[in-house]
């Protein structure tokens, strides 16, 4: 689900101009080059000061760039859910699987006996009054 914003709401137009004209900076001129050993980005100003611009002079402006970021952010959010799923399920949920399997201590019957000609399992007592008050 992407953020969408109409063209006619300056304000939430002028917030995301804002934010972005100092997170770019932030981001690609002192993070990255710090993290990485890269040399300074300059490029990272420039985009900053004209956000800063459109935001000071022509608000309405502001449109297309939110525009464009949405649709770049709408694929890495896909991209990103993949792998957090992805890393999840086969880091955290098949090795707790695997060890429940090895100890055999699985919740359910793999299989079903032969001369059983359903999986329901009739219960060892009748129910009484108190359980239903005091189900667990």
């Amino acid at each position: 689900m992407t953020m969408t914003i109409d063209k006619s709401n300056i304000k939430a137009l002028k917030s995301f101009a804002l934010t972005m004209s100092w997170a770019f900076p932030v981001v690609f001129s002192l993070a990255l080059p710090w993290l990485f050993s890269y040399a300074y980005q300059v490029w990272p100003l420039f985009i900053s000061a004209s956000l800063m611009l459109l935001y000071l002079f022509k608000p309405s402006w502001i449109y297309w760039p939110f525009k464009g970021w949405m649709f770049v952010a709408g694929i890495i959010g896909w991209v990103n859910t993949r792998i957090i799923l992805g890393l999840s399920f086969y880091l955290l949920i098949a090795p707790i699987g695997m060890v429940l399997n090895l100890f055999g201590k699985l919740q359910y019957k793999k299989q079903m006996p032969k001369h059983q000609t359903s999986s329901y399992v009739k219960p060892d007592e009748k129910s009484k009054k108190e359980s239903l008050e005091y189900p667990f």
